[in-house]
């Protein structure tokens, strides 16, 4: 068996992109190669400038790729891959969020090559049933699996957490750049809170520029409780997530939802709002609200479920997952 992972410049390689499908395009590829299994990486999308996605979207297109079993796209790229020969051809679909966010899909015409190249792939990995639905939906006639992704084994490690009965600290892990992310809703349902001894961390990357945070900036300005702490080192994660008493995720929408997973699997309970869109599989133990938090200091958490939960969503459940898929495809 011969793979071929085809992901953007710097997902197999940058740490730093602590989220999403950057930490997907890693866990695949370093899942796969544990098992000995014979993959091969490729980088060919870079959006770093016009020149260099033109010139990698290209070099896809044209490739040589008729020596592989399986080509997977790690997600939707601009191109497809017509040097193909007899490989499958897989793509893994995270959601469809760039025909409806402009964040997601830089422009209207990306978002159709987007499109184009998901819908003319031989078969489809969905990272979760939300995400399905929303496929079927499409006029997409090939197979469509559910492989949700995992989270890497240091998650699964007994948290030590030391309780601080006076404060409260909710904790937020995200873009916060992003209208999806709807973190300006959040903090202004934080700020009906009148506790002074309960805190809101913001942890994520955004665009000093953006609108979007701007308005966060002015949202949180007068009150000292919200904190806006910058990007999450990935070396850092598990101590930022083990300082929440609550993951507060005011998102309107996730295709799969890493730092739900993540939370769970530190014992952090997580806390969203009623009209969000999250997988069923994802959110079976988030809190849902209205546009009020409850009283956070009288909350009875089971930890150990969320704990327990957490395991459906190990890296080796993924791959497995995933190499069943492979071999069933190569020997139809």
């Amino acid at each position: 068996m011969k793979i071929a992972l085809i992901s953007a410049k710097y997902d197999f390689d940058d740490i730093s992109k602590v989220t999403g499908i950057g930490r997907y395009a890693r866990m695949v590829y370093q899942g796969l190669k544990r098992k000995g299994i014979d993959v091969h990486t490729y980088s060919f999308f870079d959006y770093s400038s016009v020149s260099s996605f033109l010139i990698s979207t290209i070099n896809g297109f044209f490739y040589n790729y008729s020596n592989y079993d399986i080509i997977h796209f790690l997600s939707p790229k601009p191109f497809i891959p017509l040097r193909k020969g007899k490989a499958v051809w897989i793509t893994t679909a995270h959601d469809l969020f760039f025909l409806r966010y402009k964040e997601s899909r830089g422009n209207l015409l990306t978002a159709r090559f987007y499109m184009r190249s998901l819908l003319n792939s031989d078969v489809i990995v969905a990272v979760s049933s939300l995400v399905k639905e929303e496929i079927e939906r499409t006029d997409y006639e090939g197979k469509i699996f559910v492989v949700n992704p995992g989270i890497d084994e240091r998650f699964f490690i007994m948290p030590k957490r030391e309780k601080n009965n006076n404060f409260i600290k909710l904790g937020y892990i995200g873009r916060l750049d992003h209208e999806r992310k709807n973190v300006i809703r959040g903090i202004r349902v934080f700020k009906k809170i009148k506790d002074k001894n309960i805190i809101f961390e913001l942890w994520g990357d955004y665009n000093m520029k953006s609108d979007i945070f701007k308005q966060i900036l002015r949202e949180s300005k007068n009150d000292s409780r919200i904190k806006i702490m910058g990007p999450a080192p990935d070396d850092k994660l598990m101590e930022i997530y083990d300082s929440f008493d609550f993951l507060f995720l005011p998102t309107k929408k996730e295709g799969f939802g890493f730092p739900i997973v993540e939370a769970y699997a530190r014992g952090v309970p997580v806390i969203v709002f009623n009209d969000a869109k999250i997988p069923q599989e994802v959110c079976k133990y988030c809190i849902r609200i209205e546009d009020e938090l409850p009283n956070l200091r009288e909350l009875n958490i089971d930890t150990y479920t969320i704990r327990e939960y957490a395991k459906n969503f190990s890296l080796d459940r993924m791959i497995e997952k995933l190499f069943e898929i492979y071999n069933k495809l190569i020997n139809n």
